[in-house]
C-alpha cells in the first residue's frame, strides 16, 4: 500500500499573490437556441462572442479590456441558459419571480392559468410540475459549470445576465459558499428581477426605457437608459448607445474590483500538519519557508484496541504511526532505511494534480494513546478535494 509523504513544520507566512483569471460569462435569457443554423453560430454564443469584441475592440478606449491580456487574465465564456419553447420559458421565468419574493402565488397561479388554458386542469398540474423540475434541474447544471470551470480552478467569474438570465443568476448567487462570493460579480441587463445578486442591491443594471419585454414585468427595476427594444445584441450593445456605454463601463468596473480585490497564489507543493490529533492544516508552499494556510481538514477518530501481547494500543492498520504531539505529519511508512533506530526516508512532496492522482488510495493511521484517525487522499475525501483545487488541470 502507497503512504503518505512526510511533511515538513511551518515556518512564516508571506504571501507572493499574481491576479486570478478572470472568466466574463453570458447568460441567455428565454427562448435563445444553443444551436447553429444554416451556418449561423448559435444565439447564446454569439451573445459571448459580440460581447467580447465589444469589450476588446469597439467599445470606448476608457473602458475596453487590453487584448493582450485575454486567455492571461481574463476569458469570455457562455453557459448555456435551455430553452423550452416561449411558454415554457415564460412559465420559467414567472416561477422564478414567485420564488424570490417579487410577484404573489397569486399572481402566479393566474398566469399559469391564462398560459395553459388550452391544456385542461390536468394538463395544468403536469406543466407546473414538468417547469418546476426543469428549472431545478437548470439551476443545478449551471452551477455545476461555474463551480467546475472557474471556482475550481480559483478563477473570478464576472457574469454578464440577459434577461431570464438575471433571474438565474441570482439565484445561483444565493448557491455560492463566502469565499465563492468574493469572486463572483454580476452585470444585469435587461432585467426582469428587482434585485442584483442580494434582495437589497440594485446594481449594476441596464434597462432600456423602452424595453417593451421588461416593461410588463411587474416590480422589475425601471429602465435607466434610452433604447428600444430587448433583443441583448441588436439593441443593448447594438441600437442604443447609452446601453452599451453603460454596459462597458459596468463591466470594466466589476473587472477592476475583482483584480484589485482577489488574487491567486501559485503554489509549489503542498505540507500539511497535525496541530493537535485528528486536525490537519494544509498550506501551499509559494517558495521555500513561504507557505500559505489553504483550510483545515478534521479526520474521524476510531478507538484504539489493547495489545496484551506488545503491552500497547493498536489501531486496524498494522501500518499505523503514533502522534506525539508535534506538528509533522503523514509519514512514507513504506520507506524507513532502519527499522530498529526508525531513520525514516520522506516521501514525495504533492507537486501537481497528476501526481496527486496517481497517489489518490493513498492511506496512513495515525494513533495518540486510545485513540486512531485515518488519513485518506481518497477523491471523494475533504483532504483530496482541497489538494486538487490548489492544482487545478
Amino acid at each position: 500500500m502507497k503512504k503518505l509523504l512526510l511533511l515538513l513544520t511551518l515556518t512564516a507566512v508571506t504571501l507572493y499573490a499574481k491576479p486570478c483569471m478572470t472568466d466574463i460569462y453570458t447568460l441567455n435569457g428565454v427562448n435563445t437556441s444553443d444551436r447553429s443554423i444554416n451556418g449561423k453560430a448559435s444565439e447564446a454564443r454569439e451573445n459571448m462572442k459580440r460581447l467580447k469584441k465589444f469589450m476588446l475592440y469597439w467599445g470606448d478606449p476608457n473602458t475596453r479590456l487590453d487584448p493582450q491580456k485575454n486567455g492571461q487574465e481574463y476569458q469570455f465564456k457562455y453557459v448555456y441558459n435551455p430553452s423550452y419553447g416561449l411558454r415554457d420559458d415564460m412559465l420559467e421565468t414567472y416561477y422564478q419571480l414567485k420564488e424570490s419574493g417579487q410577484i404573489s402565488e397569486g399572481y402566479f397561479t393566474f398566469l399559469l392559468n391564462l398560459l395553459t388554458v388550452d391544456l385542461g386542469l390536468d394538463g395544468l398540474v403536469e406543466k407546473y410540475k414538468e417547469i418546476v423540475s426543469r428549472y431545478e434541474g437548470d439551476i443545478q447544471g449551471i452551477y455545476n459549470a461555474y463551480n467546475t470551470s472557474s471556482f475550481s480552478k480559483k478563477h473570478n467569474l464576472l457574469l454578464v445576465a440577459h434577461s431570464q438570465g438575471n433571474l438565474m443568476g441570482n439565484k445561483i448567487y444565493t448557491m455560492l459558499s463566502d469565499a465563492q462570493k468574493k469572486k463572483f460579480r454580476m452585470v444585469s441587463v435587461g432585467t426582469p428581477a428587482n434585485h442584483v445578486m442580494k434582495p437589497d442591491q440594485t446594481a449594476p443594471y441596464v434597462t432600456a426605457r423602452n424595453d417593451f419585454v421588461i416593461n410588463r414585468v411587474y416590480g422589475a427595476l425601471p429602465g435607466n437608459v434610452d433604447g428600444l427594444g430587448h433583443n441583448f445584441i441588436n439593441v443593448y450593445l447594438g441600437s442604443s448607445f447609452e446601453a452599451r456605454t453603460q454596459i462597458a463601463l459596468h463591466v470594466k468596473s466589476a473587472y477592476n474590483n475583482l483584480m484589485q480585490t482577489t488574487s491567486c497564489t501559485e503554489y509549489k507543493f503542498t505540507v500539511v500538519t497535525m496541530p493537535t490529533f485528528g486536525v490537519l492544516n494544509v498550506y501551499g508552499n509559494i517558495k521555500y519557508g513561504q507557505d500559505e494556510l489553504v483550510g483545515t481538514v478534521t479526520l474521524e477518530k476510531s478507538s484504539a484496541v489493547w495489545d496484551d501481547i506488545k503491552k500497547e494500543y493498536k489501531c486496524p492498520s498494522e501500518d499505523s504511526f503514533y502522534w506525539g504531539g508535534d506538528s509533522y505529519c503523514c509519514y512514507n511508512w513504506t520507506t524507513y532505511k532502519d527499522d530498529k533506530n526508525n531513520n525514516w526516508i520522506p516521501g514525495q512532496y504533492i507537486t501537481s494534480r497528476s501526481y496527486l492522482d496517481s497517489i489518490s488510495d493513498t492511506t496512513d493511521t495515525v494513533r495518540k494513546e486510545s485513540q486512531c484517525a485515518t488519513i485518506s487522499l481518497g477523491k471523494d475525501g475533504d483532504l483530496y478535494k482541497m489538494i486538487s483545487n490548489m492544482f487545478p488541470e
